[in-house]
């Protein structure tokens, strides 16, 4: 990604291109057309090319449709199946509305009938790599975003997590004054078992917190989303006890397992948790926070709702909006962004709806593992 952003500060973008046909002739013409102002590399054929972009990071791909065995269209699906922000030009001797829609709708960049107008290819060209440029700027900028939340979620939660840490110091202080007090007799032991249960109380909290700053990205694994419910609930503990806000736990049994970052999935539930102990801060009435679990045919749900003010209508598709918030100054507009980016990676989709308890209710749903 670094790379190509250093050569789009060029006054004309360089970009590497794949250029893809069974036939010499036109691979070569192209070749002779982009050599100057690119690298170029060759394949003759869908398996040749699947081979050079596994070994080469390519920015445009520009494939001939037909091809022996395998198409450019088959070649299509592969590139946005496994890299999916390099644009594809298909190329073709054949301007056949069917495969030019087929292509389209495979996520082509543009459809290009032989012989091709060389001003117009070149056009394609620079506006295939300006686009990748611009995903890859984009895809930057939510890491950047992603990254900014997950310190800011960090800030929230360990400032309660030390002031639990408050309780077994004070409780060891008091042991070991009484254990040196004693310490010309026998020491008894149930004194040096509280303290040891203490300090496990200490580490584990110290841990919690280390947690959040100990990640590696793409690190997937078979999860049970139950556990990561409980998970939030217990780091997010100090702030619902803070805010006197009763938790309500409704996790279903036997929920099948999915696939996904722990981590992540975690960040994105304590922010929901979050935002639905601020909008009951200040409130009126019972402050109650439901987190539940279940199954639907296709997928795994879990939700956070509250019985704080709701989230008018007409905000409900901005508040997903990174930097946008309906919290003024003590709002960054990370929290539910990081969110919408968290599901998108597990391929899973997130939604706000009123609830029955007054308030708002976040959804979470997950592609179930099979």
């Amino acid at each position: 990604m670094q790379d190509l952003q250093e050569r789009a500060t060029e006054a004309k973008v360089r970009g590497r291109i794949l250029i893809v046909d069974d036939e010499n002739g036109p691979r070569q013409a192209l070749r002779m057309l982009l050599k100057e102002d690119h690298d170029v590399f060759l394949a003759v054929d869908v398996p040749s090319a699947q081979a050079v972009l596994a070994e080469q990071p390519i920015d445009l791909v520009i494939t001939d449709l037909r091809m022996p065995r395998q198409s450019g269209v088959e070649l299509l699906r592969w590139v946005k199946t496994h890299l999916c922000d390099v644009e594809v030009i298909i190329l073709t001797g054949f301007g056949e509305l069917d495969s030019a829609m087929t292509a389209v709708e495979c996520g082509a960049l543009a459809y290009v009938v032989k012989p091709f107008d060389t001003q117009v290819m070149l056009r394609h060209v620079e506006e295939g790599l300006t686009k990748r440029i611009e995903e890859m700027e984009r895809r930057r900028l939510e890491e950047l975003a992603l990254e900014a939340n997950r310190f800011e979620t960090l800030g929230r939660f360990v400032t309660g997590m030390l002031h639990d840490l408050g309780t077994p110091l004070a409780v060891i202080t008091g042991q070991l004054e009484i254990v040196l007090q004693k310490a010309n007799g026998d020491v008894p032991r149930d004194r040096l078992n509280v303290i040891h249960g203490q300090i496990g109380l200490c580490t584990d909290i110290v841990r919690s917190a280390m947690n959040f700053l100990r990640h590696e990205t793409q690190r997937f694994s078979i999860l049970n989303i139950n556990d990561v419910a409980d998970a939030c609930l217990t780091v997010g503990q100090p702030v619902t006890q803070k805010l006197n806000v009763k938790v309500v736990r409704e996790l279903a049994q036997n929920i099948p397992i999915c696939e996904g970052d722990f981590v992540l999935l975690r960040q994105a539930v304590l922010n929901l948790i979050n935002n639905a102990c601020q909008a009951m801060d200040g409130a009126e009435g019972r402050r109650e926070l439901h987190v539940r679990t279940w199954r639907e045919p296709e997928d795994i749900c879990i939700s956070v709702g509250d019985t704080g003010p709701g989230i008018p209508p007409e905000l409900r598709t901005k508040i997903f909006d990174t930097f946008f918030s309906t919290k003024g100054e003590r709002g960054t507009g990370l929290g539910l962004a990081a969110v919408k980016n968290i599901m998108r990676r597990h391929n899973g989709d997130v939604i706000v709806r009123d609830n029955d308890l007054g308030g708002a209710e976040f959804v979470l749903r997950f592609p179930i593992k099979r």
